[in-house]
C-alpha cells in the first residue's frame, strides 16, 4: 500500500510541476535594456493603475525621495497606482508631462545592481538629471529598491 502511494504523489508532483512552472515569471537577462524595459513597464503600470505588476517589481523596502525630501514606501505607491485604474483625466496628465519633459535614459549594472537615471534631454545628463532609480537582480527579475527626484528644469 506505502508502494501505492508513494507512487500516486510522485505522479502527482510530477504532474504538477509544468504548472509551476508556468506560473513562474520567465527569467530577465541581467542587461541593460531588460532594467530599461521594467521601468518602462512600471511606468505604463502606474499610469494604468496596474497594481499587481508595481507590486511584484517593488521590493518591501522601497523608498522613493521626493525633491522636497518627502518619502513614500511601497504601500503608498500602490495605493496611487490602484487610484490610476481607467483613469482617462490621469492618463491625459501624464501625456501632456511628458510631452512637454522629453527625457533621456542612462543605465549603467554592477553586480546585481543596476542605476537607471532619467534626465531632461535639453539639458543633458550632466545638468538635467530628474531622478534616478536603483534596481537590484533577484531570482531573475528586476526590482525597484529606491528612486530619487529633483527639481532639475523648474
Amino acid at each position: 500500500m506505502r508502494l501505492f502511494a508513494l507512487k500516486i504523489l510522485s505522479a502527482a508532483a510530477v504532474l504538477a510541476l509544468p504548472a509551476f512552472a508556468a506560473s513562474s515569471p520567465t527569467p530577465q537577462p541581467k542587461t541593460t535594456a531588460a532594467v530599461i524595459a521594467a521601468d518602462d513597464r512600471w511606468e505604463k503600470a502606474e499610469e494604468t493603475g496596474d497594481a499587481a505588476y508595481v507590486d511584484n517589481l517593488l521590493l518591501p523596502d522601497y523608498r522613493s525621495v521626493n525633491a522636497d525630501g518627502s518619502v513614500h514606501d511601497k504601500a503608498a505607491i500602490l495605493a496611487s497606482t490602484k487610484k490610476n485604474v481607467g483613469s482617462a483625466d490621469h492618463a491625459a496628465k501624464v501625456a501632456k508631462w511628458q510631452a512637454a519633459h522629453p527625457m533621456g535614459t542612462l543605465a549603467m549594472i554592477q553586480g546585481d545592481t543596476a542605476i537607471l537615471t532619467f534626465y531632461l534631454k535639453p539639458l543633458g545628463p550632466e545638468k538635467g538629471v530628474m531622478s534616478s532609480d536603483i534596481f537590484v537582480y533577484r531570482d531573475g527579475q528586476w526590482h525597484a529598491i529606491y528612486s530619487q527626484h529633483t527639481d532639475a528644469g523648474k
